[in-house]
């Protein structure tokens, strides 16, 4: 509405009975209704449905008074609308009169205080309803004090409303449905004042000796804007005093005579001259015409708008009323944002900026490794943001913070729901892939292929492929399908990340191949590119080993094998110790001990659970061999044979630690499946609680996992090193069978020996053996 104040439809409760003396018309409808007449500029005329149409936060106020002052009335108004649907409203109401000097009664002033509560409630947005709760307080000269309540009920229609045809509002209320009493005093009284509270009452039920009610009204208003908003008109029509007190002339069935129900209309019109200056002719529905104007202005510091209106009229013109001057002035002010633009914030709030938060927080958590912590919080963002442009990357996610915690049942059935959930996603070439991942690391690799088939045949121009085609490679080249794994790998093209693992795959493939030159070319390609984080970093030095390896087998190529041996510089790599090793026999390929020593010494040191241990040691009783130090020789062959004659892990470990895993697998699928339904599920406190009595079980069960899966990467690397196992033991036995003839025909020289009969590496004085 162009002009919508607060007081609209909140304030017009009690307009009947503004302005003149209850105590003297008992039964008589107030037409002087300035608060009815001029304190709202909105269609709905005495109709808290009205203030439906408020759009921001607006504040008013504005007094109506004689010239002479000797009658007055202020009020003061704020409409608060709420979301799209609701609005608040609260109206304050002075009416007051002086009285004259020599009326018996002067024993003050008379005044009455209006206190109104509104409330609007839109059923559509083109239909409204609204009630007010009115408290009224009355002063009667001083003998008549008390307090009562009234209520409302309005509704507003909105038929049309469209740039071409204009906007057209229809009201029509019941104003004081609930009807305000007023008490009677005795008028001989003039000592004793009344004062209390008066209850109201419905459909005029009140016995006239006790009071009156204030008359119930239906009122009925139509109010059109058009023209490019530069033109408003109002009609307003009210029948008074629709439930009649009975009175002494009334009739058998209660209906007074001649009184009540009276039609009472008004018309006013609005003109805009300019979109702020506009002129004001009104007929009041006490038949006397007012002229005014009004102007207004927008964006003006804190105001998102601010009018001022001024109307004045003589109410002598058409009836003599003995009034003289009137006018009428009001000011209102519009602040804040608009319902579109509370609403529009508070969609974006919820469809953009608190999924984006979540699903922020949710990443950094999984970023930190924190992944039941992050699967909760991926899950909260699918569950309370379906529409969320990111939700089917949070199922991606989800699925991955359980996959990291090997919680593959859950993680699978994540992946497959995401795959019906978001058909059309981007994401679901990725969700297909994480199925054939996990069934690959669980060792199904047939369905682990057929999956891979799927992928290739329904998405071959996904990311997802070269990820595919690489597991696919590895699977064959587990299976020892060399020529197969190497034409699946080959596809896989660097700026990839799986590119290094891709080549350092092939390379081995080519070397059980024997294909040499194709296998220096694949180790080669790893060196040739700049690593991009510290496990490409390692796989260098792996392929420098490899490559290492292929030349020392060479005739020739030990040189050459040293140098690529010599590149892997930094202890904390995971292959230095293996590289060292290798150095070791490269010098002592040339028998030179000296150079070879210090780098088996390293290991032993340094790497005393390492698996080459053993192998250390056999290349230091070499080197103590060809320098003619047997004793020495002979008690590091004796500790080669040691530690090679067994498996690092027995078949009755293996067998243990399987049996073990089978017993904790149920129970771990159990928690996998509570799991995943909390995370299913937003975070109330409730669910919070469930979740934290989850935790002991699934802390437990994840050590467990995670213990069996490091236990299976310590069978790997046993059964890498039970290959070499007996070429180490074999060695070793021979050597120190010969280092013991030799020692036979020597005298027993003196050293210092650890208890387990080996001698300390750093304190062995080699000059006395």
């Amino acid at each position: 509405m162009k002009y919508i104040l607060l007081s609209a439809a909140l304030v017009f409760c009690f307009a009947s009975y503004s302005l003149a003396s209850p105590f003297y018309s008992p039964n008589k409808y107030q037409q002087n209704d300035w608060f009815g007449e001029f304190g709202g500029t909105t269609s709905m005329y005495i109709n808290p449905a009205g203030i439906a149409e408020a759009d921001q936060l607006e504040v008013a106020g504005g007094f109506f008074a004689t010239i002479s002052g000797a009658a007055m009335q202020e009020y003061g108004a704020v409409v608060f609308p709420y979301s799209y649907d609701h609005t608040f409203g609260f109206s304050f109401f002075e009416n007051g009169a002086t009285v004259i000097a020599n009326d018996p009664l002067d024993h003050g002033d008379y005044m009455e205080n209006a206190y109104i509560f509104g409330y609007a409630y839109r059923l559509f947005h083109w239909l409204a309803i609204g009630v007010n709760l009115s408290i009224l307080q009355v002063d009667q000269f001083g003998y008549n004090k008390q307090f009562t309540v009234g209520g409302d009920f309005g509704i507003s229609w909105n038929p049309i409303n469209n740039s071409r045809l204009g906007s057209l509002q229809v009201g029509v209320a019941i104003q004081n449905l609930m009807q305000p009493v007023i008490a009677s005093t005795d008028p001989d009284n003039t000592e004793t004042p009344s004062y209390g509270f008066v209850a109201p009452s419905f459909f005029a039920s009140v016995d006239p000796k006790t009071g009156y009610a204030i008359p119930s009204n239906l009122n009925v208003s139509l109010f059109y804007r058009g023209m490019n908003r530069a033109l408003e008109i109002k009609a307003e029509a009210s029948i008074v005093d629709i439930f009649p007190e009975p009175t002494e002339n009334s009739d058998p069935a209660g209906n007074p005579a001649n009184e009540g129900k009276m039609l009472a209309t008004s018309f006013s019109g609005t003109y805009f001259i300019t979109p702020h200056v506009g002129a004001k002719l009104r007929w009041t529905k006490e038949g006397y015409p007012v002229i005014g104007g009004t102007v207004n202005v927008k964006d003006v510091s804190l105001f998102r708008y601010l009018s001022l209106d001024v109307e004045m009229s003589h109410d002598d013109i058409i009836e003599k009323k003995n009034r003289g001057f009137l006018w009428n002035v009001r000011a209102a002010a519009r602040f804040g944002d608009t319902r579109e633009e509370s609403i529009g914030e508070a969609r974006y709030r919820r469809l953009k900026i608190e999924p984006e938060n979540d699903y922020r927080y949710a990443m950094r958590l999984y970023l930190n490794r924190d992944f039941i912590g992050a699967s909760y919080a991926f899950g909260k963002v699918q569950t309370k943001y379906p529409t969320f442009h990111l939700v089917d990357q949070a199922a991606f996610y989800k699925g991955k913070s359980f996959e990291n915690m090997r919680m593959h049942l859950a993680a699978q059935e994540i992946y497959r729901d995401a795959i019906n959930k978001y058909p059309n996603s981007d994401q679901v070439p990725k969700y297909h892939f994480q199925l054939m991942n996990i069934d690959y690391k669980e060792g199904r690799f047939s369905d682990a292929m057929a999956k891979h088939q799927f992928i290739i045949q329904n998405f071959p121009k996904s990311d997802v492929k070269s990820d595919a085609d690489y597991v696919a490679g590895q699977i064959k080249f587990e299976q020892g399908q060399y020529r197969e794994s190497i034409d699946m790998l080959s596809s896989i093209l660097p700026g990839n990340a799986n590119y290094f693992y891709a080549r350092y795959t092939m390379g081995i493939a080519y070397s059980r191949q024997e294909k040499w030159d194709e296998a220096k070319g694949s180790f080669n390609d790893i060196l040739s590119y700049q690593a991009a984080n510290q496990s490409e970093k390692d796989l260098q030095d792996a392929a420098k080993i490899k490559l290492g390896h292929i030349f020392f087998s060479e005739q020739d190529g030990v040189p050459q094998a040293a140098k690529y041996y010599g590149q892997v510089t930094n202890v904390n790599s995971p292959f230095y110790e293996e590289a060292a090793l290798a150095l070791a026999w490269s010098f002592l390929k040339f028998h030179k001990t000296k150079e070879a020593k210090p780098f088996t010494q390293w290991i032993i040191k340094n790497r005393p659970n390492s698996y080459l241990i053993s192998e250390a040691y056999l290349v230091l009783g070499y080197c103590d061999y060809l320098d003619k130090n047997f004793r020495a020789a002979d008690k590091y062959l004796a500790m080669a044979i040691k530690l090679t004659e067994n498996p690092t892990i027995s078949k009755e470990q293996k067998d243990s630690a399987n049996t073990a895993f089978g017993n904790m697998k149920e129970g771990f699928d159990s928690v996998q499946i509570r799991a995943l339904d909390l995370a299913r599920q937003l975070p109330t406190p409730r669910v919070e609680q469930k979740r934290a009595a989850l935790n002991p079980d699934f802390e437990r069960a994840n050590r467990e996992i995670e213990t069996f899966a490091d236990f299976q990467q310590r069978v790997i690397q046993s059964d890498r090193f039970d290959a070499s196992r007996q070429r180490v033991l074999g060695d070793a036995r021979l050597t120190k069978a010969i280092v013991s003839t030799k020692l036979a025909e020597m005298p027993q020289p003196k050293g210092k020996e650890r208890d387990d009969g080996s001698f300390e590496v750093d304190d062995l004085d080699l000059d006395d053996l």
